[in-house]
């Protein structure tokens, strides 16, 4: 029984649960549906040539760490936002928002300047004309639609702070829904629209950036639990000390973090390159099936964010142990969930990909491996998300840079291609690092949140009752 388990009483197992729950489902869906963005941008880009769908891959590649970055950065407004609104301090909610959307500025005018400025970069890959040509445009014209992006972003982490996440969910669908017509409209012309090709998911992506930003504010604008918090006051710059700087402190470090961990499979993929085709084709298709597995764990790590950092600025010991057990309990049983199911169907999973029965057996190898850390990677996510929900990201960020570079990428470049330890394993040497990288952040995380708590707890304790004069 789950109660026995983690010695809490069944009712409050099950009131925590439909709380966390709540919280999860909706950011999961929303999760899945900006995932099918990127899937249909491929689909749509690949029915226009061989050249278009490379764009497509090359454009994305080169985008995602930019926009990670500074979603990472923006994540941070997430735990802020919720301690304020746990402890009922709505001056400090507004001034998070306000100052929020000010940080958002910044981060959307410099990544759409670096889009715009990625040129060298295509250069040295030494690409052909028309690849290059439709890369370039894509980042381009997509680049126009990053500081609507970032705008959004700083939105929704706000009401996700408050606990509202069905918004998230909704404008996630209206973006896929939309997404598709103006692929089309784009990529094959009409209406008078030359056809652009891939660069034409640009162009889409980009007004589809836009439209996700104006139902964001008519949102917060028009819902009474979000209005109240808008004050124009808090978007000035001499408020930065009260929520930029805080904002940094806890996004910086939880960006490099997402970093270290979106750049292992990037890595990993040029490392195994030479390795030929049927290795490359095993590699991606064994990230896309785990990577959609990941939603799982990762949704309910930002709803334990949302959870600690409510009950951290309520000052409530016993239901903050609470969250934190019934959490552990949720990520374990995801975890066995995804790796039996990733080790039992691993066949049927493969068919969905391709028949080709070298990189069946290529793959299969590498699912097997993925079923062993599921594990882990749930309980090292899930983790991170605690900590965040505490405005602790420092350690996450260097335990990841550990288990992921260090461990992952540079354990297993040694098992992949030298003789140091054991006779070169090609690409399963990576994902054996990959395995062990994730079992070292789990271990370390874990570490890091017990050795935390009772010096949260303290703090809880000296300071529960919180003075709000300071934001107003």
């Amino acid at each position: 029984m789950p109660a026995s388990f983690f010695s809490i009483s069944s009712r409050r197992f099950r009131q925590e649960s439909k709380i966390l729950l709540r919280l999860a489902f909706p950011i999961l869906l929303a999760q899945l549906a900006l995932t099918a963005l990127g899937v249909v941008d491929t689909l749509m880009s690949g029915w226009s040539g061989t050249n278009d769908l490379a764009a497509i891959g090359l454009g994305s590649s080169i985008m995602l760490p930019v926009f990670i970055f500074g979603t990472g950065v923006l994540l941070a407004i997430t735990p802020l936002v919720a301690k304020a609104f746990g402890r009922h301090d709505n001056a400090a909610v507004s001034v998070f928002l306000g100052q929020g959307i000010l940080l958002a500025l910044p981060i959307g005018l410099l990544s759409a300047f670096i889009l715009n400025n990625m040129q060298p970069v295509l250069d040295i890959l030494e690409l052909n004309s028309e690849v290059y040509r439709l890369t370039d445009d894509y980042l381009r014209y997509i680049a126009w639609g990053l500081p609507a992006i970032a705008f959004y972003q700083a939105l929704r982490f706000y009401w996700e702070g408050l606990g509202q996440t069905l918004p998230t969910m909704w404008i996630s669908f209206i973006a896929l829904i939309c997404n598709i017509p103006l692929n089309a409209l784009f990529i094959y012309g009409g209406f008078g629209i030359d056809p652009l090709g891939a660069a034409g998911c640009g162009v889409a992506s980009a007004i589809v950036m836009w439209l996700m930003l104006a139902i964001g504010l008519v949102y917060v604008y028009r819902n009474p639990n979000t209005r109240q918090h808008i004050n124009c006051s808090n978007l000035l710059p001499k408020h930065w000390k009260l929520g930029v700087l805080p904002a940094l402190k806890i996004g910086i470090p939880n960006a490099m973090a997402l970093l270290f961990e979106v750049s292992l499979f990037t890595l990993i993929a040029l490392f195994v390159a030479p390795l030929g085709a049927t290795v490359l084709a095993g590699q991606q298709i064994a990230i896309s099936v785990t990577s959609m597995a990941f939603m799982l764990p990762l949704s309910l790590s930002m709803a334990l964010t949302v959870r600690i950092g409510q009950e951290y600025g309520r000052g409530d010991l016993n239901r903050l142990r609470q969250v934190i057990q019934v959490g552990y309990f949720y990520a374990l049983m995801m975890g066995a969930f995804l790796a039996l199911n990733t080790y039992f169907f691993r066949h049927e999973l493969i068919g969905l990909y391709t028949e080709d029965t070298a990189v069946i057996a290529v793959t299969i190898t590498l699912l097997i491996l993925a079923a062993i850390y599921q594990i882990f990677d749930s309980v090292q996510v899930s983790t991170a998300g605690i900590l965040r929900g505490f405005h602790d990201t420092k350690v996450t960020m260097w335990v990841t840079f550990v288990s992921y570079w260090l461990i992952g990428i540079g354990l297993g470049y040694v098992l992949s291609f030298t003789d140091l330890i054991t006779a070169p394993l090609g690409v399963v040497g990576f994902w054996l690092g990959i395995c062990l990288g994730l079992s070292v952040a789990a271990v370390l995380l874990v570490w890091r949140l017990r050795y935390q708590l009772p010096f949260l707890y303290t703090e809880m304790q000296l300071s529960h009752v919180v003075t709000k004069g300071d934001y107003d």
